[in-house]
């Protein structure tokens, strides 16, 4: 299947404007602007602009300040559209290749630091960044479930004109609906030697649909013609990628893990791996997890991690229970000021060692 290449250029009226322009075509065209109006209003709901959380409630390696000791970090503007991108480089000694990393929804890249510490710590330098809306990037909302690609798309458009990026073979790595990203792109960028998808989206363009189904049933699809055009709208060609197109344009090893028990992407409905018998590239290696690694999150975490988690809100519900009430954010915050940090985002060694024989195998290093 071909696809038109994308040129960020086409995407620069507001989303106000493209708001607005779209409810008046979809009027002409015949379909009641209350429907139009209800639809785009809850669509757009969901794209308010993500801030950073408040780090003192906030327990893990994923504060740079309790890492930048032994994480070396450079700081970078990108450009999405008319966005800046917020980005971040992590250099590896002796790199062997870049690896791109794209965020989860309703997170930002530094929730990932413990992954990029351990994928840098293996010879791969990492340039990763907060999607639009996000954390410390531009833009007042997240536009929509698409824009993760966008971003990446021009993330990696950087990445090949820039130094010290340009000449570097790319990998890449996304975890949820970065994991949508980072299998999507495939189709865009075929320099992108390999990719390593954790608890990975198939579709950005379906998802909102496809969840809402679970709750309201049949009447879902009443509005998905909406959501269809407003998408198109908003992202143009974009909406025709989703990870299985990614995955089926390229010979490059793909690695997709994921966990059986995961109730935000389910494995049977929308994560990649429901789709796994319309998956054509014969490189494609399948990582499973049950358990306690078997969750969303569970599946990049050690089973000590998860163990310790589950420690830390046992202790916290305890001292609730004593009190008779909810403790205060001062009283979190001297609990969380006192936890092992590092042993609560501890990573899952396995899954990691494996993303970096995919990755190698991919630019064709040999130890």
């Amino acid at each position: 299947m071909s696809h038109k290449r994308i040129d960020p250029r086409d995407f620069k009226p507001s989303a106000k404007v493209k708001r607005v322009a779209f409810i008046i075509a979809g009027s002409l065209a015949g379909i009641s602007i209350a429907s139009i109006v209800t639809t785009v209003c809850v669509y757009d709901a969901f794209f308010n602009r993500f801030e950073r959380p408040n780090y003192d409630l906030y327990p893990g390696m994923y504060c740079y300040d309790r890492i930048k000791y032994d994480l070396k970090r450079e700081e970078i503007k990108i450009p999405s559209g008319e966005v800046q991108l917020q980005g971040y480089y992590y250099p590896a000694n002796e790199s062997r290749g870049l690896a791109v990393l794209a965020h989860g929804f309703h997170a930002g890249a530094d929730d990932y630091l413990p992954l990029i510490e351990a994928i840098v710590d293996r010879n791969y330098s990492v340039l990763t960044y907060d999607v639009t809306g996000t954390y410390s990037s531009g833009g007042d909302s997240g536009i929509g479930m698409i824009q993760p690609l966008v971003d990446m798309d021009n993330v990696l458009n950087f990445a090949n004109r820039e130094q010290p990026f340009k000449d570097m073979p790319k990998v890449v790595v996304g975890h949820s609906l970065g994991g949508y990203a980072a299998s999507s792109i495939l189709a865009i960028h075929p320099e992108i030697k390999a990719a390593a998808l954790i608890a990975p989206m198939n579709s950005g363009s379906t998802i909102m649909v496809e969840t809402a189904a679970q709750f309201v049933g049949e009447v879902a699809d009443t509005v998905k013609p909406i959501f269809d055009a407003y998408q198109e709208y908003l992202f143009g060609d974009y909406v025709n990628y989703n990870g299985v197109i990614g995955i089926n344009s390229t010979n490059a090893p793909v690695l997709i893990a994921q966990g059986t028990d995961d109730e935000d992407i389910p494995p049977e409905k929308l994560s990649i791996t429901a789709f796994k018998n319309q998956i054509t590239n014969h490189n494609v290696e399948y990582y499973w997890k049950n358990g306690l690694q078997g969750t969303h999150t569970g599946i990049w975490h050690s089973v000590a991690s998860e163990q310790y988690q589950i420690h830390v809100k046992n202790y916290i519900k305890e001292k609730e229970k004593e009190l008779g009430r909810k403790l205060s954010d001062s009283e979190l915050a001297h609990i969380y000021a006192s936890i092992d940090h590092r042993l609560y985002s501890e990573v899952n060694a396995e899954l990691v060692d494996l993303i970096i024989k995919t990755f190698d195998k991919g630019i064709g290093y040999i130890e």
